[in-house]
């Protein structure tokens, strides 16, 4: 039973309507740096409890499965946009301002109810805040590879530091998985490893990083996605794992962190898991996130649902009625991030499963306390700290940046290499091939970094440019390219929800009497590593400081320091 003593969100509670209780369990999407008409009726009109920020896309795209090459669930809105990407570039101070705004649109609302602002800061490419110099830090799995549970914690303060001064203040983090299948194409280098006591042991530090820096952290994906190789955001995952294996593996991380009562809020994970319930999929499942989150292991903080637009959900069960389900199975919170009419279309399915008595108002009361009561712990109802404070003295913290670098210098390592292949020469021919991975375009973060750092280091380094997945035209750029160097210098990338290149790579290996060197952001033979790969470096981000320690490593500028971080050796 709910103890709810906390007497002003009590009082908050007896003067809500009931869409004011409906829109306080939900988050809504934001996309970009600029808010249009839209997102202040969320807030005013549907008195929204928070917002999911995504500041490097104007608008959330339709989620396509990239082997199909088939739209698994469209979310695009009459937005007018043409484009998704692109969003405006802006400062941290810039983004600020438009929180603040955001933040005064929802104290002006009757009850004075503030938002809470989520993201994703997972490291690596994972970034929502990823502009205006902020110090980015590698994957999870990067972090492990330092050999040090202390950097997690570092990183998770230094991490809320930079955030919670331009108004973030829930993260989606720390990834609880245990990556116990090396195909795994959704969660890999977003798991600290794939053994479950070092999982638990790291996320452990960041929690208490994390709760230092006032930023509530969030456990996913529950009760643990990474026995799969599947990826939820265009199928199903079945984690077909017996229960004392669960137990032993997948649920260790949270029974430890529980116990330790360092974690605020837990997401749920969109996947089946048939020791537990095989018939639906845990989001909407009564006996995961009730019976066994809930009851068996005693979470009392905020359940979360994941992105409720994801294939895995949305494909089985309809969007809006799936959000109704999940409260109904247990969650506080529901992750809705559409800009379109699926928040209207949420809101009136929830407030029927109300009405009709399916979800009972006096249950929804309770969903409201855990989540208000939240807030008011971690200070969203007072004035920050942090108010007059610019975020780019924050950013420019000469003890953050050195953090950056040391955790940089500390992960990255070499997984093979033929004798006398590394480091390069100065005087070598190298052709560096490099993918173009997002579309960040900073000065800090832009297309050919590797390379920009590389010619600090060697006299004859030129650069060719690729899409992240080769096209025919990349194929034959290629191969016209490397005719006149000695070594070639591949980056072999994986990101969730497009196609590696590790399989042409092999055949590239195969046919050429080049040196060949492959920059890896995994660790994975099964994702990006070709297997006839003498010369391997993973760097386990693809963002600017790992990037700037590899290209030291590639020429012996720098020794790498990263320490192995999973039980799976890589093959050979």
């Amino acid at each position: 039973m709910l103890k709810r003593t906390n007497g002003y969100i009590n009082h908050l509670i007896e003067q809500m309507t009931l869409d004011e209780k409906i829109g306080a369990v939900l988050t809504l999407g934001f996309a970009g740096a600029v808010p249009r008409r839209h997102i202040y009726e969320f807030i005013e009109k549907y008195h929204c409890g928070g917002l999911r920020l995504s500041c490097d896309m104007r608008t959330f795209g339709s989620y396509v499965d990239p082997k199909s090459n088939k739209k698994v669930v469209s979310v695009e809105g009459e937005s007018g946009c043409k484009y998704k990407d692109e969003a405006p570039i802006c400062t941290a101070s810039e983004y600020k301002e438009v929180l603040d705004g955001l933040q005064a649109a929802a104290r002006r609302r009757r009850l004075s109810i503030p938002l809470h602002f989520s993201y994703d800061q997972e490291g690596g490419s994972s970034a929502d805040f990823c502009f205006g110099g902020v110090n980015l830090f590698p994957k999870p799995m990067g972090i492990r590879a330092t050999n040090d549970p202390s950097m997690a914690y570092e990183v998770a303060k230094a991490v809320a530091k930079q955030s919670k001064v331009v108004g973030f203040n829930w993260v989606h983090s720390p990834v609880l998985d245990v990556n116990s299948d090396p195909r795994n194409p959704e969660i890999y280098t977003r798991a600290y490893s794939d053994n479950a006591e070092d999982v638990a042991e790291y996320a452990l530090e960041s929690c208490r990083g994390f709760a230092e820096g006032k930023m509530i952290a969030t456990g996913k994906h529950f009760p643990g996605r990474g026995h799969s190789d599947i990826d939820a955001h265009f199928q199903v995952p079945v984690i077909d794992v017996d229960y004392d294996t669960m137990m032993k593996r997948e649920l260790l991380p949270y029974k430890r962190l529980i116990k330790a009562g360092v974690l605020p809020s837990i997401m749920i994970a969109h996947s089946i898991f048939p020791a537990i319930d095989p018939d639906n999929i845990a989001t909407v499942s009564k006996k995961v996130v009730t019976g066994l989150l809930r009851e068996k292991l005693g979470f009392e903080g905020v359940i979360t649902t994941d992105s409720m637009t994801m294939g895995a959900i949305a494909t089985r069960y309809g969007v809006a009625h799936a959000c109704a389900m999940a409260l109904e199975a247990g969650a506080d919170l529901v992750l809705m991030k559409a800009e379109n009419q699926l928040v209207e279309e949420t809101v009136a399915e929830i407030r029927r499963f109300v009405t009709e008595g399916i979800l009972p108002e006096s249950s929804l009361d309770e969903k409201v306390y855990r989540v208000l009561e939240l807030k008011y712990r971690y200070g969203l109802f007072f004035d920050s700290e942090d108010h007059g404070i610019s975020p780019e003295a924050v950013i420019g913290d000469s003890a953050i940046r050195r953090l950056a670098g040391t955790v940089a210098r500390r992960s990255v390592l070499i997984g093979r290499q033929e004798e006398g292949a590394l480091p390069l020469k100065k005087e070598e021919k190298v052709l560096v091939v490099e993918q173009k991975v997002k579309n960040y375009n900073t000065m800090q973060w832009h297309s050919g970094i590797l390379f920009e750092n590389c010619i600090a280091y060697g006299e004859n380094v030129a650069y060719l440019e690729t899409d992240y997945t080769y096209d025919e035209k990349d194929k034959e750029r290629i191969w016209k390219a490397a005719e006149g160097f000695d070594t070639i210098v591949f980056t072999s990338y994986f990101i969730r929800g497009k196609l590696a290149n590790r399989e042409w790579l092999e055949q590239f290996i195969g046919l050429t009497d080049k040196k060949i060197i492959v920059v890896s952001n995994t660790p994975y033979e099964e994702l990006t590593i070709p297997k006839n790969a003498e010369n391997v470096v993973v760097t386990f981000a693809t963002s600017p400081e790992n990037i700037k320690v590899t290209a030291g490593v590639l020429f012996g500028g720098i020794v790498p320091e990263g320490v192995w971080p999973l039980e799976k050796p890589l093959c050979r």
